[in-house]
C-alpha cells in the first residue's frame, strides 16, 4: 500500500545539505542518523525555513521516529517549549509525525491525521500515469481503507464530533478515533479489538461500539460530567493464520501502552478516570500491557478472553482490584483458556458480570441478552450497561448472577447516576 510518507511527498531522497555544513549549532548532515528526543530537540533548532527544506526531503527518517518515538512525557515537555512558528513547520512540513506522536496535544493530532487523510485521500483518487496494475491495486486499497475512516469519522446526528488522534495506512493499517474531548474529559474509556478486527473492514463498527458506550455513559453520569470514548485500532489484530500464537499480542502490548502514556502525558496533573474495555484476543495484549509494562488504568474490563497470561487479576495492577469478566453464552472463545488463565475462572479472582439480559434492578427497563462473541456492544443489553458503569467507576453497580460477586441482580444499592 501507499505509505502515507509517499503520498504527502515526492520526495524520498536526503536533505541537500546546505554550504555551510552547520546551521547555528545544529550539524545537518548528521541529522539523519539520529533518533528519538535527540533528533526532536535537533530538529527544533533549526530555521523554520532549513527546517521546512529538512521535514519535506527526508519523510523516511520522520517515519522511523513516529515507529520508534520518544517517551510521551518527554514529547509533551518539548512540544510545549517549543515556538508558535517552530510548531507550525512540523504541522506543515511533517503532518504524520504530529498527529501520531504521542504526548502532542489531542486537537493538534486530529488536525494533522485530516491533513494526512485528505492529501492520500487525493492522491489515490488521481493515481499517476503510466503506473503499473500493482500499484493500482495497492492504492485501491489504501482508497478502501480510508474511505472507512472517513465514515467512521462521520457522527450521529446530535452526538459530539470525532477526532483522528492516529492514523497509519500502510501495511494493515491503524487508526483510533475518538469521541468526546480526551483532554477534558472526567472519563476516558479505551475500546480495545481482537482478531478479524481491521481498520478495511471494522473501523466504523468500532466507532459505533465506541459511541454506543458513550451514550450509555452519558445516561448514567451525573450531569456535569465529560466522558470520553476511544475507539483504538492500534495495533495489527490476527486473522484465520496467526490469531493461535502472540505474536501479534506483543504489538499490541506495546501499542496500548504506549497510548494510555500519551494520555496520561497530556493530563498531567488532571488525570481522568481511565479505562480499558478489550475483547477477544484484544483482551489478552491489553492484559499483557498491564503486567509486562506496568501501565496505570483504574478499571479494567475483558469480554470473550482467550486468556491471560498474568496468574491472576491482582497481578494487572489495576488500581482497586477493579477487574471485571463479562462471558456470552455460545461465545466460542471464553473459557478456552488459550493464552493461559481464564480471567472468568474463579482462580483467576477477577469481578464477574452479567450478560444475559433481564430486568435491570435500577431502571426496571428490560435488557438484552449477549450471545456468541461479538454481541457485547448491542445498544440496550446487559453487557453494555455494565461495560459504561465500570468505565464511570461503579462497578458497585454492575448485575451478576453470582450472589457472592459484587451486587446481584436484585441489589438496591445508590440510586441511578449516584445522585
Amino acid at each position: 500500500m501507499l505509505s502515507a510518507s509517499v503520498a504527502l511527498s515526492g520526495a524520498t531522497g536526503s536533505f541537500a545539505v546546505p554550504a555551510a555544513p552547520t546551521v547555528g549549532s545544529v550539524q545537518v548532515a548528521a541529522l539523519p542518523a539520529l533518533r528519538g528526543m535527540t533528533l526532536l530537540e535537533q530538529l527544533a533548532e533549526l530555521p523554520t525555513t532549513d527546517l521546512a527544506g529538512f521535514l519535506g526531503a527526508n519523510t523516511e527518517v520522520i517515519s522511523q521516529l513516529v515507529s520508534a518515538p520518544p517517551a510521551a512525557a518527554e514529547v509533551t515537555l518539548w512540544w510545549s517549549g517549543l515556538a508558535i512558528d517552530t510548531r507550525s513547520s512540523f504541522l506543515s512540513g511533517a503532518p504524520q509525525m504530529v498527529g501520531n506522536l504521542e504526548g502532542v496535544p489531542f486537537d493538534l493530532r486530529d488536525y494533522a491525521n485530516r491533513q494526512v487523510l485528505a492529501s492520500i485521500v487525493e492522491s489515490v483518487a488521481a493515481p499517476a500515469k503510466n503506473v503499473g496494475r500493482s500499484a493500482l491495486i495497492d492504492a485501491s486499497g489504501t482508497g478502501h481503507l480510508l474511505g472507512e475512516v472517513e465514515k467512521a469519522l462521520i457522527a450521529p446526528a446530535g452526538a459530539p464530533a470525532r477526532h483522528l488522534v492516529s492514523l497509519d495506512p500502510s501495511g494493515s493499517g491503524t487508526a483510533a478515533i475518538v469521541i468526546g474531548d480526551l483532554e477534558d474529559a472526567d472519563y476516558v474509556s479505551y475500546l480495545v479489538p481482537g482478531m478479524f478486527y481491521t481498520v478495511d473492514t471494522q473501523m466504523v463498527r468500532w466507532a459505533d461500539a465506541a459511541q454506543a458506550v458513550y451514550d450509555t455513559e452519558v445516561e448514567w453520569a451525573d450531569r456535569d460530567t465529560k466522558v470520553a470514548t476511544v475507539a483504538w485500532i492500534g495495533y495489527e489484530t490476527p486473522g484465520m493464520i496467526d490469531f493461535t500464537t502472540l505474536d501479534l499480542a506483543y504489538g499490541g502490548r506495546d501499542a496500548i501502552a504506549a497510548s494510555v502514556d500519551g494520555l496520561r502525558a497530556i493530563r498531567g496533573a488532571e488525570q481522568p478516570y481511565l479505562s480499558v474495555i478489550a475483547h477477544s484476543y484484544g483482551s489478552t495484549a491489553a492484559m499483557m500491557a498491564l503486567a509486562d509494562l506496568g501501565i496505570e488504568v483504574d478499571a479494567l474490563a475483558v469480554i470473550g478472553s482467550p486468556g491471560s497470561d498474568a496468574p491472576t487479576a491482582a497481578s494487572l495492577g489495576v488500581v482497586g482490584d477493579n477487574v471485571y469478566v463479562g462471558e456470552a453464552d455460545w461465545d466460542q472463545v471464553k473459557d478456552t483458556s488459550f493464552f493461559g488463565v481464564d480471567p472468568g475462572s474463579t482462580a483467576f479472582g477477577a469481578h464477574v458480570f452479567s450478560v444475559d439480559g433481564g430486568k435491570d434492578p435500577r431502571t426496571g427497563l428490560d435488557l438484552l441478552g449477549s450471545t456468541g462473541h461479538d454481541e457485547y456492544f448491542v445498544r440496550g443489553s446487559e453487557s453494555l450497561r455494565n461495560l459504561a458503569l465500570i468505565s464511570l467507576g461503579r462497578g458497585f453497580l454492575v448485575t451478576t448472577d453470582d450472589p457472592g460477586s459484587i451486587a446481584p441482580k436484585g441489589y438496591a444499592g445508590l440510586h441511578r447516576g449516584g445522585r
